[in-house]
């Protein structure tokens, strides 16, 4: 992977990899075209770079409704999974597995499919239904119902970690296999071992950690936005007020939050070592605000708004012409002419 690309859902429902230097667009897989009538609705690149993965779904009874995948090595692009509506992708660390969530005739389905085989399994079924990958890409932690379990990715193998998990909130994994969910106003965490231990008790519900596991971020109950270092046990505040959401760097080192300064404004609160940056406004795309932010812990573990190296940070927007497209703020520009770049036609857009 590199710093330049990024993985775009454009306005007209196909997938391409966009250069956020010289603006270059490049299809994935072959373009749908308007007889059709199908567009992809989410897409996703995998952690390792072996391939990406897109979902089509149409309106039409004899429509398109599969996922697809486009293996980087070959240039080859083929049908992963057919009959399947899926709204949202998550690969496996290692690349191996795609889990993905659709509509089936009993609820919401979690389906893991090995991408080696095409084989697919059913984990779990419900709702709500948010899930995390261990590091290693062979577990998963499933939050369903009021239900935390730890799984195999076939499925096979299931341990209940509790039957009294709060609010519609993702667990996520600490190093060690460790989960980390949500009880009441307390952010939990249980090892292999079956052991509970309370991280934070003044929780109001959203929180995400870091990829080293170092750093906790949750919203506390007084509506702050809390920094938790948990090796040293001390805490900073980012932001106060309506976040629409916060995310980790890649190496963990910064945190972004989204605030909202205005009914239809957002801007990243940045946290360094040094300071507090305060980038741009923007008028957030309503794909994004709709189907992306309300499941921003999700997302935050799947899709990245962090370039690879930390230094910028890109968003779905509406331009001032009424456009769609995404902003990319560079957070130490030296200038404001270096700050704010505007990539056109993209109604999704993370970081490739």
């Amino acid at each position: 992977m590199d710093v330049r690309h990024l993985l775009v859902v454009d306005t007209v429902g196909n997938v391409m990899l966009a250069d956020a230097i010289d603006g270059v667009r490049m299809p994935i897989g072959e373009p749908l075209t308007a007889h059709q009538r199908s567009w992809v609705t989410t897409a996703a690149w995998s952690l390792t770079g072996q391939w990406t993965a897109w979902s089509v779904d149409s309106a039409d009874p004899d429509g398109i409704r599969e996922i697809r995948l486009h293996d980087e090595a070959s240039d080859r692009a083929i049908v992963l999974v057919d009959a399947v509506r899926a709204f949202y992708l998550f690969p496996s660390p290692c690349g191996r597995h795609l889990s993905h969530l659709s509509p089936g005739p009993l609820g919401l389905e979690l389906v893991v499919t090995d991408v080696p085989s095409g084989e697919s399994h059913i984990i779990e079924r419900g709702q709500p239904l948010y899930w995390s990958w261990s590091p290693d890409g062979n577990e998963l932690a499933v939050h369903v119902d009021d239900r935390v379990l730890v799984t195999d990715s076939a499925g096979a193998s299931t341990r209940v970690i509790t039957e009294d998990a709060g609010r519609f909130v993702a667990p996520w994994w600490l190093p060690g296999g460790t989960v980390v969910y949500l009880r009441d106003t307390r952010i939990m965490a249980c090892g292999p071992d079956g052991v509970e231990h309370v991280l934070a008790d003044d929780s109001s519900g959203r929180f995400a950690v870091s990829i080293d596991g170092r750093g906790l971020a949750y919203v506390s109950e007084d509506g702050r936005l809390v920094v938790l270092d948990m090796v040293s046990r001390s805490t900073t505040e980012l932001a106060r007020g309506p976040l629409a959401g916060f995310f980790w760097s890649p190496d963990g080192s910064r945190l972004a939050a989204l605030e909202l300064i205005e009914e239809d404004r957002l801007r990243w609160v940045v946290s360094a070592p040094d300071a507090i940056r305060r980038l741009q406004p923007f008028r957030p795309s309503r794909t994004w605000t709709a189907s992306v932010l309300p499941f921003f812990e999700q997302y935050a573990q799947s899709h990245t708004h962090w370039s690879t190296d930390g230094a910028r940070l890109v968003a779905p927007a509406i331009g001032i012409d009424g456009t769609s497209g995404a902003v990319l703020h560079t957070i130490d520009a030296p200038d404001a002419s270096r700050a704010v770049q505007w990539i056109p036609d993209a109604d999704l857009a993370w970081w490739a």
